[in-house]
């Protein structure tokens, strides 16, 4: 059991808490309501597929090779999990299970379907799925330096609008400044750690932003996208399409801006003194989440802004 708890990296299912929890409280703070049962199937349904994704990735890594390949990994944030390449589960068996969650996940997202006008979630649930298998598998998307636009539209407008549509059944345009907020954040935690992961990705033919940029800049351009993210959310509370009470998010930008320099000063040093850089900016992400969706509520239940 322990083996296929890592094959799953259950961690990282915290960005796609953070992008359903906040598309969803949108609504509470937008309009007073939200439907908590279409919610926790959002949630569960999310959950899934990005299982199944986690999943998925290993067993591509294994076929392509670049998981034999990666020698400097941090795991357990990088590298995969490994537990193909230790035989400790069968590659077959993992695409199986990658399969089913996402059977699952399409059974949830049918019944969605079928109570939300149209078959709007139906285009936006096979989008998701067509990630899955193509970010990096049929078409791998990772080796033409598409990978990171990849993570951003999954976990920022697709996730985030997806869910918002999943509790009102339309879109909202006023959402897309916050869940690019998301979006970028979701997107650096893939980037810090493809710094780890440079040397294999090039061998397995991957050629990611840290190839794009070089390894040397590429900490200016994750601080940049760190502003920028968090310049989207002050276009948000300042265009009235977030609250004011959001500005509480800028608690965590502290310890993005700290990972950055931490990732800079540590370039060239051993990969255990490198990882302050990553546990910093997946907590940035979990960090501004957690502050955002309090925000939400607090501003419509206490503020009633």
């Amino acid at each position: 059991m322990k083996d296929w708890i890592r094959l799953l990296r259950l961690p990282f299912i915290s960005v796609t808490v953070g992008s359903i929890t906040v598309g969803s409280l949108y609504l509470l703070w937008k309009e007073g309501d939200f439907h908590l049962g279409r919610f926790a199937l959002a949630l569960v349904g999310g959950i899934l597929l990005h299982l199944a994704t986690n999943v998925a990735n290993d067993y591509f890594d294994y076929v392509s090779g670049n998981d034999r390949e990666n020698k400097t990994a941090i795991p357990p944030f990088s590298g995969g999990s490994k537990v193909l390449l230790e035989g400790k589960i069968r590659p077959k068996s993992a695409l199986f299970v990658s399969i089913i969650m996402v059977g699952i996940a399409s059974f949830i997202g049918l019944y969605l379907n079928y109570i939300l006008p149209g078959n709007i979630l139906l285009f936006v649930g096979l989008a998701g799925i067509f990630l899955i298998y193509t970010y990096n598998g049929l078409i791998k998307f990772v080796n033409y330096y598409l990978g990171e636009i990849c993570i951003f539209l999954a976990w920022g407008p697709l996730m985030v609008e997806g869910s918002y549509f999943i509790q009102t059944g339309k879109f909202s345009i006023a959402l897309l400044p916050i869940s690019a907020f998301l979006g970028i954040l979701t997107l650096l935690i893939l980037f810090i750690n493809e710094f780890a992961d440079e040397e294999a990705d090039k061998k397995a033919g991957r050629r990611t932003w840290i190839h794009l940029f070089g390894r040397e800049n590429s900490p200016y351009v994750h601080l940049f996208l760190l502003f920028l993210a968090f310049g989207f959310l002050i276009y948000a509370i300042a265009a009235g399409e977030g609250p004011l009470l959001a500005l509480i998010v800028f608690l965590a930008l502290p310890v993005g801006i700290s990972s950055s320099l931490h990732a800079k000063k540590n370039i060239n040093e051993p990969h255990s003194k490198f990882l302050p850089a990553v546990i910093k900016t997946i907590n940035t992400y979990n960090l501004s989440f957690l502050l955002l969706a309090v925000s939400l509520v607090l501003a419509k239940v206490i503020w009633r802004s």
